[in-house]
């Protein structure tokens, strides 16, 4: 069974359907800064003026890192930090990197194998008050994923890996689909992706169980006076019913998701397993989407989990993606989620959702328009003409002012988009 012809004639019923059953949220419920990674607040870049088109190209900003997977500052700030994956966070600051790391977390991380190691960092709303950052990895002692936050001046350019203080830990034994990203809402939550718990097929049964942190969105509260951290009273199941940090569920592997700081709709980029990528689409107060893993692969019935083809009769209980990319006929095998643009030096772009494949090295746009995509273009021919991302393409990732950029993880290199 398909639910494709299902989506065309039921996408309002589905999302009614979704948020009775998953119980809801209210939307934005906090009031929040802009969060990290460039808010629709930061002033426009200094580097740039805006210029119109649409004609891309990919300017490099520096070389020399080990496995650069992200990219982001808080909002405001000039510097630019630069994840790697074997467990370091880079600076990048007045045009040049900086010898020394601004976070050293080698000795906690296991970066052992292609999709293990230090995977996310987001700075809080109020950084420049409080110096307060949030960072996701996989444990050097046991593998588990790991959400900790540290402390640090605003200015100064290292943290001590000392300050760290662990939020949550999630047991996971197998070295794949451990998700990757903290990020910040507007709503003020910090919203974090983990994956399935590895192996092939759905082997632990997590994409439909309730009662576990796998295979899901959570979202958290980090200013709460409950410790280690709160539940917002808009997670669907923050009363019962499942885990309550729960945000969006039945994903397999949701290496990179955003959330839209001017809308907070969150973007999913849900990682295939060999027959589609997918992005999937949160609008702001639904809460409790189920994305079908593994009843569903994109579009079609996915029969190799221990359950075979249970619910595949009742597509209506799962929210298709928002696009879906059948990988057997591209060579693609890894969605690279991204952002909604919202700097100032690209204005025919603001409002368009940047993503990729890790395989292809493509770079796609597209909006959303009542809940659908639109205006979708594949802008790879343009952006990279010399192929630099094939096969390289690790991460998107945004400035303190709302710029893109992207990471090749092979050539250890950071790039910034910009119109030609």
């Amino acid at each position: 069974m398909t639910r494709a012809s299902f989506w065309h004639t039921a996408a309002l019923g589905l999302v009614a359907g979704v948020a009775a059953c998953g119980g809801g949220g209210n939307g934005i419920d906090a009031a929040g800064g802009g969060g990290d990674g460039g808010g629709i607040d930061a002033a426009p870049a200094p580097y740039c003026q805006p210029k119109s088109g649409t004609n891309l190209k990919l300017t490099l900003i520096s070389g020399g890192f080990n496995r650069p997977v992200y990219v982001t500052a808080p909002t405001g700030d000039p510097r630019v930090f630069v994840v790697e994956q074997i467990g370091r966070v880079r600076l990048i600051k007045d045009g040049s990197l900086v010898a020394t790391p601004y976070l050293d977390l080698l000795d906690v991380v296991n970066a052992d194998s292609t999709e293990r190691g230090l995977l996310g960092l987001a700075f809080h709303p109020r950084f420049a008050e409080n110096g307060r950052l949030f960072v996701f990895y996989t444990s050097n002692s046991n593998g588990a994923v790991v959400v900790s936050e540290l402390t640090t001046t605003a200015a100064s350019d290292t943290a001590p890996a000392g300050s760290e203080r662990v939020l949550l830990t999630v047991p996971h034994n197998y070295d794949n689909h451990n998700g990757g990203t903290v990020t910040f809402g507007p709503d003020g939550f910090l919203y974090i992706s983990i994956g399935d718990g590895g192996g092939a097929n759905n082997f632990l049964e997590a994409g439909q169980n309730p009662d576990t942190r796998l295979a899901k969105v959570l979202r958290i509260d980090v200013d709460s006076a409950t410790q280690p951290y709160g539940i917002p009273a808009g997670n669907p199941w923050a009363s019962g019913g499942g885990v309550p940090e729960m945000y969006a569920w039945g994903l397999r592997n949701p290496y990179r998701i955003s959330v839209d700081p001017a809308t907070g709709d969150l973007y999913i980029g849900d990682v295939g397993q060999g027959w589609y990528e997918e992005v999937d689409y949160v609008p702001a107060g639904g809460a409790g989407r189920n994305f079908g893993w593994a009843v569903f692969e994109g579009a079609d019935c996915f029969t190799e989990d221990p359950d075979g083809n249970a619910g595949c009769s009742s597509p209506g209980n799962y929210v298709p993606p928002l696009v879906s990319d059948d990988r057997r006929s591209n060579g693609h095998c890894s969605v690279i989620g991204g952002h909604v643009y919202h700097g100032t030096c690209m204005p025919d772009l603001a409002g368009h959702y940047f993503y990729g494949d890790y395989c292809g090295g493509v770079v796609k746009t597209l909006r959303v328009q009542n809940g659908q995509a639109v205006d979708q273009v594949d802008r790879t021919d343009d952006v990279d003409p010399q192929g630099v991302l094939y096969q390289n393409l690790s991460g998107f990732g945004v400035d303190g002012f709302g710029e893109l950029y992207v990471t090749t993880v092979a050539s250890g290199r950071v790039y910034r988009i910009e119109v030609e």
